[in-house]
């Protein structure tokens, strides 16, 4: 079940997006847990955690750049899709990393294309696999892997809050993980997740770590273009 908030102070845009996403639920067989508020401030006191908000960012009291604040601070993997009317927020809203603008009025076609890719990418960053390290099971979320590299017996998955050894190999967590657009080999020993890679060079990958840049020698020569071009397929660039 996702859960959806949908906060905006015009019931017609509350009333137009909850026939939208009842209609999208119908179509796609989405399991949507969706809650309308028609204020920002009551949103602010309910301290519930969504998966996905779509907001108004123009609302008195609290606007909608403060309460996407909020919503992260409780949830950083909150996907906000802000609803204007306006362009001069959009410097501000960078700040918050919105997925999407959509404008005033709702086009129906484009609402229903963006919402479906707000739920393909929360499948894509709430995703978990269960590993098992020593004596430890532990539960990691797939966009926290920074690469898995092999190891004589098994391989250790590097990720922003630690390293885990396992007795798996890297092929063996490619195939489970099952993320063939994020999750490519670099080198034949080291599996990289591309959703956490700033830049790199022939050899080396920079991480975006939970803090600080994390720097790894894991291109071979062999896998260069090649890795190459499934970041650029990722990033969605021109090669």
């Amino acid at each position: 079940m996702i859960k959806v908030l949908v906060c905006d102070d015009d019931k017609m845009i509350t009333d137009k997006v909850q026939s939208l996403l009842d209609d999208i639920q119908e179509k796609y067989g989405f399991e949507l847990d969706i809650q309308i508020y028609n204020d920002g401030q009551s949103v602010m006191d309910n301290n519930e955690i969504y998966d996905i908000a779509i907001v108004d960012i123009e609302m008195p009291d609290v606007d909608g750049l403060a309460l996407s604040e909020e919503l992260k601070r409780r949830n950083p993997d909150t996907i906000v899709l802000i609803l204007t009317s306006f362009s001069d927020y959009l410097d501000s809203a960078m700040r918050i990393q919105v997925f999407r603008y959509l404008s005033k009025p709702i086009d129906e076609e484009r609402f229903t294309k963006n919402f479906i890719e707000a739920v393909g990418y929360y499948k894509q960053i709430s995703k978990q696999i269960i590993v098992e390290s020593g004596d430890e099971v532990l539960t990691i979320k797939t966009k926290d892997i920074l690469y898995i590299e092999n190891l004589k017996h098994g391989s250790v998955i590097a990720t922003k809050h630690g390293d885990y050894k396992t007795n798996k190999k890297p092929q063996e967590w490619y195939e489970i993980i099952n993320q063939p657009n994020c999750f490519t080999f670099s080198h034949k020993s080291f599996l990289v997740n591309l959703q956490n890679v700033i830049n790199f060079d022939r050899n080396t990958v920079h991480f975006q770590g939970s803090n600080d840049t994390v720097r790894i020698a894991c291109i071979s020569q062999r896998k260069y273009y090649e890795f190459k071009k499934a970041f650029f397929d990722f990033a969605g660039g021109i090669r």
